[in-house]
């Protein structure tokens, strides 16, 4: 008999364009020493994502950032400075660098909170970039302002650690 499908709840809010998207939802970062996690930590992860599909073998179809609470939390008050502002503005959270394989090339990825008016339109958006790839998700003011509102409050929801308790072998003092 086969098995079902075993559902499992995570905080998730997803915003979507015509043609392109952001997945924000509740994150884990696992420390390890000797094959054995020895921490776990919370984070926020952004998933950006395009909805159309690949014109190239080589095309990104999906970008992700992972946050630390406090910089989700950052990120949620650049949201809500944007969105209160009178005039178009554009506002980046500190670049995220690492240092992926053997070559040593350092990868930069950024991500911009943006107020946008062109073209007798305007309007709101969440930009990630790698490289020279970007993939921007403009989105609606009550749609912005729920983003905010959700990375404030997953910011403090992630804000744990769970570690290895070290025992010891000799007699607490005191």
């Amino acid at each position: 008999m086969p098995q079902a499908n075993e559902l499992k709840r995570y905080r998730c809010y997803e915003l979507f364009s015509q043609s392109t998207g952001v997945e924000i939802r509740a994150a884990v970062k696992s420390g390890e020493e000797h094959g054995q996690v020895t921490e776990r930590s919370g984070r926020i992860h952004l998933r950006f994502f395009k909805l159309t599909p690949k014109t190239k073998p080589d095309d990104v179809t999906q970008i992700r950032f992972i946050c630390e609470p406090d910089e989700a939390f950052a990120l949620s008050q650049v949201i809500r400075q944007v969105a209160n502002a009178s005039v178009p503005c554009k506002e980046k959270l500190n670049p995220h660098k690492f240092t992926a394989g053997g070559a040593g090339e350092e990868t930069v990825t950024t991500l911009s909170v943006e107020k946008w008016e062109r073209g007798g339109k305007s309007g709101y958006a969440l930009t990630v970039g790698r490289g020279k790839d970007f993939i921007s998700v403009p989105v609606p003011l009550p749609k912005f302002l729920f983003a905010e509102e959700f990375l404030r409050v997953l910011s403090i929801e992630q804000c744990w650690v769970e570690r290895v308790e070290k025992k010891t072998s000799s007699p607490a003092t005191g």
